[in-house]
């Protein structure tokens, strides 16, 4: 059990009860120090965004950008272009008008399924849970996030042994984009968390409000297309 703690107050000088060091630290510096496993997701939590936004497929380019200015200024900071219809120079144009906007707003911009167009255009890459499971290694160098889409504990293993960045575990609940799957539920959404030391996001009828439901049970956040994407 790790407890994690907010603290909105403080006076005095902290000291280790146990002799152990402390240390004062912004959270950007804390993937500067050496982490034992278990506290991978919570510098994440503290320094990775909870909401990840999962575009739809885009129609018509200029409209897709404009939804994702809208998006971008309403607070979203970690974006997955998932594009499987649009042909190859089209996807590529489009992944760097993204990637323009994505930066300029301070976000992450990470394509779905295409790692030669995420190293080409220096973007991170979203595994398919087909595609994580027929590799040997990791497909980008470290500083490039890669994250996996999981639907079970064998999934989720293999992120970690491949030492990717994050992975989206679901569906949670019911959701239209997967009418057939049976929803994981809170609980074993949590017990798979516990299996790996990844940080997670749920997703699966998930919206904004729910990051912190997703927290109290281990994960990093949530992720959706519907209640994510501006209308």
């Amino acid at each position: 059990m790790l407890d994690v703690y907010t603290v909105t107050a403080f006076e005095g000088t902290p000291r280790g009860r146990e002799r152990q060091a402390l240390a004062w630290t912004p959270p950007e510096k804390l993937r500067d120090y050496p982490m034992p496993p278990a506290d991978r997701p919570v510098v994440a939590a503290l320094t990775s965004p909870g909401r990840y936004l999962i575009s739809p497929e885009p129609e018509e380019p200029a409209a897709w950008l404009a939804k994702l200015e809208k998006a971008l200024k309403g607070g979203i900071r970690r974006v997955q272009l998932r594009a499987r219809g649009l042909p190859a120079r089209t996807l590529a144009d489009l992944a760097m008008d993204a990637r323009t906007r994505c930066h300029a707003a301070g976000a992450e911009l990470l394509v779905n399924g295409e790692p030669g167009l995420a190293a080409d255009l220096g973007l991170g890459l979203h595994l398919r849970s087909d595609q994580l499971m027929a590799l040997q290694a990791r497909p980008l160098p470290a500083g490039q996030l890669v994250g996996a889409s999981c639907h079970n504990a064998d999934e989720l293993a293999q992120a970690e042994r491949l030492g990717l960045d994050f992975a989206v575990l679901g569906p949670v609940r019911a959701t239209e984009s997967h009418p057939g799957a049976m929803p994981l539920g809170w609980d074993r959404f949590a017990a798979l968390r516990e299996g790996v030391s990844l940080p997670i996001y749920a997703l699966g009828g998930m919206r904004p409000s729910d990051v912190a439901t997703a927290r109290r049970h281990g994960g990093q956040g949530v992720a959706g297309i519907r209640a994510f994407w501006p209308r």
